[in-house]
């Protein structure tokens, strides 16, 4: 096992306790902490704050739901038309969170999609507390320019236990983000299809039935380089077959998210070669407690092994990751942020301020990432999913937030 030991500029932590920690790591799973030198955004991109809405969910997308070419935001009760994001309500959702962020919002993914092919982006959603899986249809007379009005009718898709968040991905591999991912016990997807009766909807594919197998966490991505995106949980990814749709998944071993080399509950799981040595790696965090970690990939018979890195463990909760090139270098960073009350305040380190961060890649053998404060102390995280980007549509990526904080609410990158 490797391990070192390194200090944050501005905080420090015990070698002595964290070797201890490291000491029950699985042996194929050698443990290693990276310098994460700590600088505030100015000093390369700048983001100015813009407050959208005050609405107390944990999820909000983005797409162009008038058709005018200009991105809006949806997030919870509302789309937010741009440019100036005028708030339109289009549905009801069961809620109880209150004025301190405790509690719940019914709604747990808002990914923006065309579900019954009539050239108006609908909403497809998910729900804990609902145990389903339901999509909202567009009913705005955009033929006549007519904004508003009814609210959007609900669809029941699927009911299969509690799902704690889905967004958009690539799954078949065509470049466009249309099959949706969730992240429920056993392993599913949906797209957009024509079930038995000859009805537009949302089709289901079960990869992996088993409720007992995986805590929650998803992500989509060419784990062995054959040019198909794979599909990992927190304990295994599934190699994806030649046909996603009627072919078998197979089952690899992974443990990711936490800090002992075992699987933890993680937000999404992201693949990218790090390193850039041609392996892809994975990137996580621990959802509901300290450590943000990349996973460099090493070639090992049968199966390859998994060495784990600390990219930062100095705050907590980082239950939303993506990645993006925020800098224009032409590599990707990573994007993140602190989740507000995610269990009423039962979390370590729930009351610590909320922030949002960058986190710089210098990819090479020995990849640095540089930590960028976009926001901190300012009542604004990240909850279950957030968007990055470019909103404006002026060259650069911007960042969109919300959580029981009461959002959303962007940052506008100002690199152009």
């Amino acid at each position: 096992m490797q391990t070192c030991c390194t200090r944050f500029r501005e905080s420090t932590w015990s070698c002595t306790s964290h070797l201890t920690r490291l000491a029950a790591a699985a042996v194929a799973l050698a443990v290693v902490t990276t310098a994460v030198p700590q600088v505030t955004a100015a000093e390369k991109v700048q983001f100015k704050l813009h407050h959208v809405g005050s609405y107390r969910g944990e999820v909000c997308d983005v797409g162009d739901f008038n058709n005018d070419q200009v991105l809006d935001i949806v997030a919870g009760n509302f789309i937010y038309l741009g440019p100036d994001f005028r708030p339109v309500k289009i549905r009801s959702i069961q809620t109880d969170i209150n004025d301190e962020g405790k509690g719940y919002d019914w709604d747990f993914m808002n990914a923006p999609l065309d579900v019954d092919g009539d050239g108006q982006l609908d909403i497809v959603s998910c729900s804990w507390f609902g145990m389903q899986v339901e999509w909202y249809r567009n009913t705005w007379d955009l033929a006549n320019n007519k904004v508003g009005g009814e609210l959007w009718n609900a669809t029941l898709v699927h009911k299969n236990g509690n799902y704690e968040c889905g967004e958009l991905m690539d799954l078949d591999g065509d470049g466009k983000r249309q099959e949706i991912i969730t992240a429920t016990k056993a392993t599913e997807w949906y797209e957009v299809g024509t079930d038995a009766d000859g009805k537009r909807g949302l089709i289901r594919y079960v990869v992996d039935p088993d409720e007992n197998k995986h805590t929650f966490g998803i992500g989509v991505g060419d784990v062995n380089g054959d040019g198909r995106p794979d599909i990992l949980r927190p304990s295994g990814w599934y190699e994806a077959p030649a046909d996603i749709r009627t072919g078998t998944w197979k089952e690899h071993p992974l443990a990711v998210g936490g800090e002992d080399g075992k699987a933890d509950h993680t937000p999404q799981i992201l693949v990218y070669d790090v390193n850039a040595d041609g392996l892809n790696d994975i990137i996580t965090s621990t959802a509901h407690g300290y450590g943000i970690y990349w996973y460099e990939q090493c070639q090992g018979d049968p199966e390859p092994t998994w060495k784990q890195h600390l990219i930062d463990n100095s705050w907590s909760q980082a239950h939303t990751l993506a990645l993006a090139d925020i800098d224009g270098d032409g590599d990707l960073d990573l994007v993140t942020g602190k989740r507000f009350m995610a269990h009423n305040g039962g979390d370590p380190g729930a009351f610590e301020p909320l922030g949002v961060y960058w986190y710089e890649l210098d990819r090479g053998p020995t990849p640095q990432w540089t930590k960028h404060i976009i926001s901190f102390d300012e009542g604004i995280g990240s909850g279950l999913t957030m968007r990055v980007i470019d909103l404006d549509q002026d060259g650069d990526l911007d960042i969109v937030v919300t959580g029981k904080w009461g959002g959303p609410a962007w940052f506008e990158n100002l690199l152009k």
